[in-house]
């Protein structure tokens, strides 16, 4: 069978064998812009008098999130006057906006509204202001402009995510606009293999990122959870305060971006999409989700362009004291705390069960420093695997794989 699927911009058309599984998600029928638009009409009205004539602070994602910006902020400014509104784009670690960013993001609204918006950075003390400690001794560093508002709405999408167990809601406060040191400490508890998509309970990371959450919030929050399909429409919105519509928003997004299987696959293509194909240290999530539809002494083969490079270095460069998956698994690696050390941990873990292949535009050294094994082409990547286990094999495609996660279930249909 022919599969296509994006790589580097481009569309590639490759052959698979006939019983090739494509595990591909849940379909779910968009909401028309008439019912957005009344959602949020309506829960914003039930709480004007605690934003009326108040200088509101509206959040917003960087480019590492499908979200509809342009479309939510068109509705708001319908009940907002335009000069009582700032803009915060809630970046955590990743770069700041660039102008290129700011026009993909702020689409027809950007002449309107450029000279609103700022970029949270992470590494500016200026515009920090430190509050306390979470009972995991997380340091909580916040964006003062966050601190000092009068009111804040909050614009966000709800996916998996590979260690805080979904996107969205509170992540939008903590790591969106939280100082390095804050982002380092909680992402350190990401070595917990608690710590994975899909789990909210007992998951420490996103434990402390409520709790620090909580710390933080003193103004009137107006929170848009939005869940959107692959292509970025919006199957649903929640729209009320942060916690309740976070935990709605996460239920539906389970729902649509959680793929049950009942056999694990000897081969597992797992395609990275954009935007979280464009650099090295977002793709991971497709191994992470990819390989827990792996069988024991399987293959993955993860497959995204990384036309931006590595992106954050820090677990790169952690690999030079851990050169191999058994030092990542060591009682130092374990205790290490310093920025991506999660990554080198999780990939180790896997390593113990399976092989990890990479087809990326990235120096095949760079991939093997952290423990991948580079492969030139998914053509490539498909003949070597197949020959690996002599010809034949059960071979599976998950698309979009930073997004949507493998759930196996047994045949009863429990977890």
């Amino acid at each position: 069978m022919t599969i296509d699927f994006p790589y580097g911009g481009e569309i590639i058309k490759m052959e698979f064998p006939d019983d090739t599984a494509i595990l591909s998600g849940n379909d779910h029928r968009p909401i028309p812009d008439s019912e957005v638009y009344a959602k949020i009409e309506k829960e914003y009205l039930d709480r004007r008098k605690e934003f009326g004539g108040k200088k509101v602070l509206i959040i917003i994602n960087d480019i590492t999130r499908r979200v509809p910006t342009e479309k939510i902020l068109k509705i708001l400014l319908d009940f907002l006057p335009v000069d009582n509104v700032r803009i915060l784009a809630a970046t955590g670690t990743h770069d700041v906006l660039t102008e290129e960013n700011l026009k993909q993001i702020l689409g027809d609204l950007y002449d309107k509204l450029k000279s609103k918006v700022a970029s949270h950075n992470c590494d500016d003390k200026n515009h920090l202001e430190r509050i306390g400690l979470t009972s995991s001794g997380t340091t909580v560093e916040i964006n003062r402009k966050f601190l000092e508002a009068e009111a804040v709405i909050c614009i966000n999408s709800v996916e998996p995510h590979f260690f805080a167990g979904f996107t969205g809601g509170r992540k939008s406060i903590v790591p969106g606009l939280a100082g390095r040191e804050t982002v380092v400490a909680n992402h350190s508890l990401a070595k917990s293999e608690k710590a994975k998509s899909l789990n909210l309970e007992n998951n420490p990371v996103h434990l402390d990122l409520v709790e620090a959450a909580d710390m933080v919030v003193k103004a009137p929050i107006f929170s848009i959870q939005l869940v959107l399909s692959r292509k970025g429409e919006i199957i649903d919105l929640f729209c009320g305060n942060l916690k309740d519509t976070f935990l709605k928003a996460s239920k539906l997004a389970r729902d649509i971006y959680s793929i049950p299987i009942t056999k694990t696959f000897d081969i597992v293509f797992a395609i990275g999409e954009y935007p979280l194909d464009i650099n090295l240290y977002q793709l991971q999530k497709a191994q992470e989700h990819g390989a827990e539809a792996v069988s024991d002494g399987g293959i993955i083969v993860v497959v995204g362009a990384c036309d931006e490079g590595i992106g954050s270095p820090y677990f790169v460069e952690l690999a030079e004291n851990y050169p191999t998956p058994e030092t990542a698994l060591s009682d130092a690696a374990l205790i290490d705390n310093r920025f991506g050390i999660h990554k080198l941990i999780k990939t180790a873990r896997r390593l113990e069960k399976i092989k990890i292949w990479y087809v990326t535009k990235l120096d095949d050294n760079v991939i093997r420093k952290v423990y991948f094994v580079p492969k030139c082409s998914p053509q490539d990547a498909l003949r070597d695997a197949l020959d690996y286990f002599g010809g034949t094999a059960n071979i599976a495609v998950l698309r979009d794989a930073c997004f949507l996660v493998p759930e196996r279930i047994d045949v009863k249909g429990g977890i």
